[in-house]
């Protein structure tokens, strides 16, 4: 199995207490082997996001992140395909690993693609900045 995501995104500006929306790019699980009755679930997490000394006001909290998958844009292969989060309204907080995407009762060969929202709730007291994180995406 193996899953590919993007590199790096920017996911624009925003002031104190506001809330930053963005696609994170296509994120994809290629399952190649081939058996019966397979299954698989991708997962992903997030660090604290940080800038400058990385002090309590330069670093938002990976609590504040948030994260849904949406529905998938391809799949291919034989199973049930599931979105850990269908909508918006079921997003959750990538404070721990949060499920992306699931597949059961896979036969063959299988691949999924979605392409992620992030949404970051920027909290009142952060001080202006270019602030960076990461995602990590991993399967099992």
């Amino acid at each position: 199995m193996a899953i590919n995501a993007p590199s790096s995104r920017n996911l624009g500006s925003g002031g104190s207490g506001q809330s930053l929306t963005a696609q994170l790019g296509s994120v994809s699980v290629a399952d190649t082997r081939g058996g019966l009755a397979t299954a698989w679930t991708a997962r992903a997490a997030a660090t604290d996001f940080t800038t400058g000394g990385g002090s309590a006001a330069e670093t938002i909290g990976r609590a504040r992140v948030s994260y849904w998958s949406g529905i998938a844009s391809a799949t291919a292969g034989t199973g049930v395909f599931t979105p850990g989060q269908a909508t918006a309204l079921l997003a959750v907080p990538l404070s721990g690993n949060a499920t992306a995407y699931t597949l059961t009762l896979g036969v063959g060969d299988t691949s999924a693609t979605w392409n992620p929202h992030i949404v970051v709730s920027l909290p009142a007291a952060a001080v202006a900045g270019t602030y960076t994180g990461r995602i990590t995406h991993s399967v099992a």
